[in-house]
């Protein structure tokens, strides 16, 4: 098996950095993209899935997007008559949702650079929301499948997960620091107990009709625009014990499933005994994937 390094350069001149687990078949690649403050070296169901496709015959990349880790500093290059160089503070504190454009479409590139013929797009967490933001905005050819860990209602996770009691307080207070012009500044209190976070980012990702909004389960209205996008086959898949569940495991995928309206086939799956991260079940998310890209796209 042969792991490699890379390095892309996005349409906006950052660079982000990736895993890409070759695949010797040479014909289908699956894209990772991770959620908030995601990266590859504490998603280590990402590794596993990563293996367990590469041994068959099948590549994987994992791309860094600009909300890895919770701060970073990004490498940014001005291109005139000489290349100079400079750093951007992004993170998920800062990233703007409507930028995931960039940076997937910089995989995408990379993906049929190393010559892969066919793409399976793969979101984790708020990753989902920004695959089924990119093909809604983007007409990306070769792509043969989507697959959604752990898709989440975003607005409904920022209001009524359990996490966050403070809700109105940093709306109001991230709008404020707007008006203000400090789209940048800190909201005073944390995200879910955990996240510190922008002003913009959180308008970006929490608000009603925000980008990120694009999976409105609690809400659940007649359509969903941009999950209607998806013309190719869909498999979704979350853990038993997942926490961005907003109404019940069922009921949240089922609402995914009726809107998804486009979608050839949509499969299915609850991982016993797995958290948002696929903790100790990794071995078993790997083999439902593998297991779906088989019956779908290799072993007909």
């Amino acid at each position: 098996m042969e792991i490699n390094i890379n390095y892309i350069w996005t349409e906006d001149n950052l660079r982000l950095q990736g895993i890409h687990y070759v695949g010797k078949d040479n014909d289908i690649c699956v894209l990772f993209i991770h959620g908030m403050s995601g990266n590859f070296i504490e998603n280590y169901f990402a590794h596993v899935l990563g293996e367990k496709l590469s041994k068959q015959g099948v590549g994987f990349i994992y791309g860094h997007n600009r909300g890895y880790n919770h701060i970073n500093d990004i490498y940014k290059r001005k291109i005139g008559k000489e290349i100079t160089y400079t750093t951007e503070r992004h993170g998920a504190t800062y990233e703007r949702f409507n930028d995931c454009i960039y940076d997937i479409n910089a995989w995408v590139n990379e993906v049929f650079r190393l010559g892969y013929k066919k793409i399976v797009l793969v979101g984790h967490s708020l990753g989902c929301n920004k695959v089924v933001h990119y093909i809604y905005k983007k007409s990306l050819r070769n792509l043969i499948g989507v697959i959604l860990l752990s898709p989440p209602d975003m607005v409904a996770n920022g209001k009524e997960s359990g996490k966050s009691k403070v809700y109105d307080k940093q709306l109001s207070e991230a709008k404020r620091n707007i008006e203000n012009g400090h789209p940048r500044k800190l909201l005073s209190g944390t995200l879910w107990d955990w996240y510190t976070i922008s002003s913009q980012t959180f308008l970006d990702m929490f608000e009603d009709g925000c980008p990120a909004d694009n999976l409105p389960i609690m809400r659940n209205p007649k359509s969903f625009p941009e999950l209607e996008s998806i013309k190719v086959p869909v498999f979704t898949i979350m853990g038993e014990f997942d926490d961005i569940v907003v109404r019940t495991l069922d009921d949240d995928i089922s609402i995914l499933e009726k809107r998804a309206t486009k979608a050839p086939s949509f499969d299915k799956e609850i991982i016993p005994k797995a958290n948002h991260t696929y903790d100790q079940q990794e071995d078993m998310l790997a083999s439902s994937i593998v297991k779906w890209i088989n019956k779908t796209y290799i072993k007909k």
